[in-house]
């Protein structure tokens, strides 16, 4: 009986080795391992200090999270980026101090849709979509019952006019 408990121990054993080295060695399409690399960088300039992170699989970068504090430590901006093949698709902005966060999709290169949380309990009340130049062309407000409305005329073409500023 001890025998066959130690036989079976030992297959088990053997078997979860052998699936760790299959998952360590799996490979790309072309043969090749994935490398995965990491880089951190930091600096500090005017009283600000700001951490890097930047994630790349074979030299192509993946993510770079920017988290900038004050000199006493204190958090005051997170900055993500997701990138596909070289291209941003995704952004996200957190403002500590007002606990407000903004995400961002792009499609081939281009912003299409702007989400806010404006209040920093986590749901984002505001939704923007946008035009090939980078404008809004409608924005909508959510509620947490899954209620959607629009912008009234006068709050959009405010929202717009925002956002031609940075054109200039």
């Amino acid at each position: 009986m001890r025998r066959k408990t130690l036989i079976v121990a030992t297959c088990c054993c053997l078997l979860i080795a052998c699936a760790i080295v299959k998952l360590r060695s799996r490979t790309t399409v072309d043969g090749a391992s994935p490398s995965i690399e990491t880089r951190v960088s930091e600096s500090r300039q005017d009283g600000k200090h700001q951490r890097t992170t930047e994630i790349f699989r074979d030299k192509i970068l993946l993510s770079r999270k920017q988290e900038v504090r004050t000199d006493d430590g204190k958090l005051k901006y997170v900055f993500t980026k997701l990138f596909r093949e070289g291209e941003m698709v995704f952004f996200s902005c957190f403002y500590a101090q007002a606990k407000r966060t903004i995400r961002g999709y792009y499609y081939q290169d281009k912003l299409v849709l702007e989400e806010g949380d404006e209040d920093g309990d986590g749901f984002f009340e505001t939704m923007i979509l946008f035009d090939a130049k980078e404008q809004p062309v409608e924005a909508f407000s959510k509620s947490k019952d899954g209620t959607v409305t629009l912008f009234s005329k006068e709050k959009l073409a405010e929202l717009k006019k925002s956002f031609s500023k940075f054109q200039e």
